[in-house]
């Protein structure tokens, strides 16, 4: 069998590793899947990025009641994830008793990150978190990348990585768009990502660099004077960022190559040694 789960707390990053299914009253979604089973990985409402295979399960958990299932999750559990058992807790916590409460842990292993994220059909963004997929279910998966999308796939992420020979046990570092995502710079190619420290990241936020705008004139947009080119210059006020949209809007309407091309423009200006 093939299958589909989504999470919304992955980052576009999976490792193997025990995760389960969790649903009162009812057996859960998934409890059919069994060893050997494929399973495609997903971020919720937007993309497949990852698959891996079902390689062990445990016999579905059947607890009585919130004390039961309170125990379980601090003692029995092989899913060591405090936040997520406690939002659970919380939300058990406030419906009536009795109740009962199915528990299906499941092993994924044989993890490969896909080399593009795949953005998800429109028949698998609706709330179910697992999805039993038709046996001749077959990824689209492209050549090369031909769209945009604002979240970083955890194969560009871990490029980064290794290219600026990043050790996570030595620096907290942060993977950055340099033109912001919420202006609709993308995530998915490295032209417009760069590491950075995780504070600084904060203090960046959705900053301009100035260079973005030294493009408008490709488009024949018209750039205030008082805006200066400079490596260390970056915008942030409203007008500007409205200004800034519509440049980001006219790069990402070109075709990939030249797309490419402008953000890699804008980072060599700022970083020149990336």
């Amino acid at each position: 069998m093939k299958h589909l789960i989504k999470r919304k707390d992955l980052g576009y990053a999976v490792k193997e590793g025990w995760y389960c299914e969790v649903s009162i009253n009812k057996s859960p979604n998934g409890a059919k899947a069994k060893v050997e089973d494929e399973v495609y990985i997903a971020q919720n409402g937007y993309a497949i990025f990852a698959k891996g295979k079902i390689t062990e399960t445990k016999p579905i958990s059947i607890l009585k009641g919130l004390s039961n299932f309170v125990r379980f999750s601090q003692k029995t559990t092989l899913i060591k994830d405090d936040g997520f058992w406690l939002s659970k807790i919380n939300t058990y916590a406030k419906k009536e008793e009795p109740f009962t409460v199915f528990v299906f842990e499941y092993y994924l292993g044989e993890i490969e990150q896909l080399e593009f994220c795949i953005p998800l059909e429109a028949r698998f963004l609706r709330q179910s978190a697992w999805y039993y997929l038709e046996d001749n279910f077959q990824l689209e998966e492209q050549a090369e990348i031909n769209y945009l999308t604002k979240h970083i796939p955890s194969k560009i992420r871990s490029e980064i990585y290794h290219k600026y020979k990043i050790g996570s046990d030595r620096h907290i570092i942060d993977i950055d768009h340099l033109v912001p995502r919420s202006l609709g710079g993308p995530g998915n190619i490295i032209e417009n990502l760069i590491p950075i420290a995780a504070s600084i990241n904060r203090r960046k936020s959705n900053h301009v660099p100035s260079k973005l705008y030294d493009l408008g004139k490709k488009f024949n947009i018209k750039i205030p004077h008082y805006i200066k080119i400079e490596h260390d210059k970056f915008y942030d006020s409203h007008q500007e960022l409205s200004l800034a949209k519509k440049i980001i809007d006219q790069i990402n309407m070109q075709p990939i190559d030249l797309i490419k091309a402008d953000y890699l423009t804008i980072k060599n200006f700022h970083f020149p040694n990336s």
